[in-house]
């Protein structure tokens, strides 16, 4: 059975993980695009605060699974014939397959907004990176344009590598609406500062002027040097040309099957019930489904609650669940700690933050759906 793989990120690698586990005589290829990886992108932002050897993400991770006969080619993917059954490479090669995992991930979202002659970076590739790195020397005003996850840590990563204070503009209340409650956020946002973190919330950018960020209510951030952190676009162009259905990502149900026969796609290029969540733990679970399913099997996803766990210049913090829930169980703040457990109507237990300890996730996760627990807080 011929199995083709293409992506370059950690949902491909979960994927050949699953698939060298299993046994059988499969022809397995990874077309990953790319001279180096797999590799871990959320770890990026610690490679910028530096301390993190550029290995992890240039060594070769392959080579155990290439003496168990994977194949891997770096040319870049941009044709699927469908009908055919092969996947058509940029230097004119053809893969055939019986079966195809999509794994491509997704890109740096852009705004388009008039732009000065200041310059702008996204994060996401080790290309990206290093070309970031070697752009901060003496730059004074570092601006994170988007206060999620990601563009908090790799704010907190700017000011450690720099010394320097960074501002972070965020359009929305407060910062990281989806994971925090607001309380919490105006928590979070006090231990940024303390980190070199100035926050500007409530509006977004409509223009880059060569001395600062002009925003929608008239404000002006001083900025030398822009990243751009305002969420992804999934590299769903070779699927749509393909005819596979897709919206904002690639359609899958839950074995990670798109619409077309013996095609399977996971991680941030998918979408599974309007939803394309961008975390890990959803990659990591799609890619076994479909590897698993790819191969013949019946495997279904088995998603848990949303979470995200964060670590923003040693602040570290998690979410879980539904954390805007109706009666929230909320504990006495301290210097640097936050916890909160949110229940339903029953007294269910059904989300929780925790800021400044990680301590207690593994026993939220469980106690979820159950009564609340109050023995889950940690002080």
């Amino acid at each position: 059975m011929k199995i083709v793989i293409i992506g370059n990120g950690i949902a491909a690698e979960k994927a050949l993980s699953e698939l060298f586990k299993m046994e059988g005589q499969d022809k397995i290829t990874l077309i990953k695009g790319e001279k180096y990886g797999p590799y871990p992108r959320p770890r990026l932002p610690e490679y910028i605060k530096g301390g993190l050897s550029e290995d992890v993400f240039k060594s070769d991770k392959l080579s155990k699974y290439v003496e168990k006969g994977l194949s891997v080619l770096s040319s870049l993917a941009i044709e699927i014939d469908v009908k055919g059954k092969s996947v058509l490479l940029e230097n004119g090669d053809a893969v055939p397959y019986d079966s195809l995992i999509l794994t491509m991930g997704s890109r740096a979202r852009r705004l388009d907004i008039p732009n000065a002659g200041v310059d702008v970076f996204t994060l996401r590739s080790i290309l990206d990176a290093e070309k970031i790195i070697g752009k901060l020397e003496g730059r004074k005003f570092p601006v994170v344009v988007g206060g999620g996850l990601l563009g908090l840590e790799l704010a907190t990563a700017l000011a450690t590598r720099t010394g320097l204070r960074v501002s972070v503009i965020e359009g929305a209340a407060h910062l990281l609406p989806r994971q925090l409650d607001e309380n919490a956020s105006l928590f979070f946002e006090h231990l940024l500062l303390e980190k070199g973190i100035d926050v500007v919330k409530g509006s977004s950018p409509v223009s880059y002027e060569k001395n600062g960020v002009l925003l929608a209510d008239g404000r002006k951030v001083t900025a030398d040097i822009i990243f751009e952190s305002v969420g992804v676009v999934a590299e769903k162009e070779i699927a749509e040309k393909a005819g596979i259905k897709v919206e904002r990502a690639v359609l899958i149900d839950s074995h990670a099957r798109t619409s077309e026969k013996d095609i399977y796609a996971a991680g941030d290029v998918s979408s599974f019930n309007g939803f394309s969540p961008g975390l890990v733990s959803y990659a990591m679970e799609s890619a076994r489904v479909a590897a698993i399913n790819a191969r013949g099997g019946d495997a279904e996803m088995n998603l848990s609650s949303p979470s995200a766990s964060l670590d923003a210049g040693g602040i570290v913090a998690y979410s879980i669940g539904e954390v805007h829930a109706s009666n929230p169980i909320r504990t006495n703040e301290r210097e640097n700690r936050y916890e909160a457990l949110y229940t339903d109507e029953e007294g269910l237990l059904v989300g929780a933050i925790a800021i400044g300890s990680r301590a207690n996730m593994m026993k939220v996760i469980q106690g979820l759906g159950k009564p609340v627990d109050l023995s889950l807080l940690d002080f």
